[in-house]
Order: C-alpha cells, then sequence, then structure tokens
C-alpha cells in the first residue's frame, strides 16, 4: 500500500490495535482474527497487529488496512519489530504498513533505524511507521526516513510522562514537525482521541480500552477493591 491511500484511508478516523497479552486466553490468531472482524465492522479504519501468525489471520478476513508489528519478549530492549527479518515476518504475512520501535537508546538485538526503515522500503515498497516515546526520537525517526511518527511509547520508556492518560502535548509537538502524526498510548475515551485529532493528529490509535478485557475488567475490579 502507497503512503498516500494510507493516509486518505485513516485521517480523521481509529484505527484499532487487536492484540493479546502473551500466554493469555485471547493469545490465539482465531480470537484476534474475531475480534478484528468485530471492530471492522464498528468501524476501525485500519488494524494494528502483532506477529505474522494473527497478520495472516487478519488479512484472510478484514480488508481495511493492516498495520503490522512483530514484537519480541524483553520490553527491556527495542522490543516493536528491531530488526528488518521480524519485519519481513509480518509484510510477507500482509501487513500494508509496518511499525518500528524508534526509541533511544537502540539496546539489545536490533537494526539501526535508518538501515530497517530504507530495507523495509526498498524490498518490500511499504509505508514505515516509527513508534516513538519524545521529540528527538521523532526527530531521529524522520531523519531516518520514517513516513509516519507515533506516540505510542510515551510514558513506557525513557523519561516521558508516566500517567493514567495519553501525552496529548507530545502529539502537538510532534505535529509541529511536519511529518504525519498517529496519536497511540493509554486513549481510552472518545474525548481523549478527539483531543488527539484537535492537537494535529492525522488519526488515532486504541486497543486495549476496546480489544483487551482482561484489563478493562481490572480497572472495574480495582475501583471497587479501593472503596
Amino acid at each position: 500500500m502507497q503512503l498516500e491511500e494510507f493516509l486518505n484511508r485513516v485521517r480523521g478516523r481509529l484505527i484499532v490495535s487487536c492484540q493479546a497479552l502473551h500466554g493469555t486466553p485471547m493469545d490465539d490468531p482465531y480470537v484476534i482474527r474475531a475480534v478484528a472482524q468485530s471492530v471492522e465492522l464498528a468501524g476501525a479504519c485500519a488494524l494494528r497487529i502483532n506477529g505474522p501468525e494473527n497478520v495472516r489471520a487478519v488479512r484472510q478476513a478484514c480488508s481495511v488496512p493492516i498495520v503490522g508489528i512483530n514484537k519480541t519478549e524483553d520490553r527491556t530492549q527495542v522490543y516493536i519489530t528491531p530488526t528488518f527479518d521480524l519485519a519481513a515476518q509480518v509484510a510477507a504475512a500482509g501487513a500494508d504498513v509496518v511499525a518500528v520501535q524508534a526509541t533511544e537508546p537502540r539496546r539489545g538485538k536490533c537494526d539501526p533505524l535508518d538501515e530497517l526503515v530504507n530495507r523495509i522500503h526498498a524490498e518490500f515498497g511499504l509505508p514505515v511507521v516509527a513508534d516513538v516515546s519524545n521529540v528527538a526520537e521523532g526527530e531521529a525517526a524522520i531523519a531516518a526516513g520514517a513516513d509516519i511518527v507515533a506516540s505510542t511509547l510515551a510514558g513506557y520508556v525513557g523519561n516521558g510522562q508516566c500517567s493514567d492518560g495519553p501525552d496529548v502535548q507530545l502529539v502537538r509537538e510532534l505535529a509541529a514537525l511536519g511529518r504525519p502524526v498517529i496519536a497511540e498510548g493509554k486513549y481510552h475515551t472518545p474525548q481523549q482521541v478527539l483531543s488527539a485529532l484537535d492537537a494535529g493528529a492525522t488519526s488515532v490509535v486504541v486497543g486495549t480500552a476496546i480489544t483487551m478485557p482482561d484489563r478493562i475488567t481490572r480497572w472495574f475490579v480495582n475501583a471497587l477493591d479501593a472503596r
């Protein structure tokens, strides 16, 4: 899929991340496919899917664009599509766009960001989303050739804000860099999604609040337990 086609399909609309934590009951391609079909029926304009088996299953059932990622288990290192080999797996499985972690430092087994982005462009012709946690990383990702920057990792890595809500200010600062921005990370309400669009986001990803019943249930249980 070409970049402009993807942007035209997601601009001002909702992308839904359909993922399951490793080892949980929903960690199964059949389940992920069913969740993806459900959110597509509800109006999701694109899907963010982890792993080649899940991408393949969803591609067979859904027509909206897929942003493919391929996570590793060690969250202390670069873990979202850190190498070209992992990117190639989701591209071959049917992803329309590939998202890669673009945080610094690049710890663990990971390719240099510019090499990773350039190889995805050269060998698959797919747009690349750079998942960042701050503005400096966004600037570096743009210099490395990323087509889109996403606020995915704000508050999760590095020294970014750590709160229960999204970092809308980061979205605003990334949008000022002049590259399309996808807002992602801790968006739990429609009002938060609208605030990200108002801040300059091209589109917004919501995941946990829609597709992870184990996490959603825990929010309610914790509130009741705290009474």
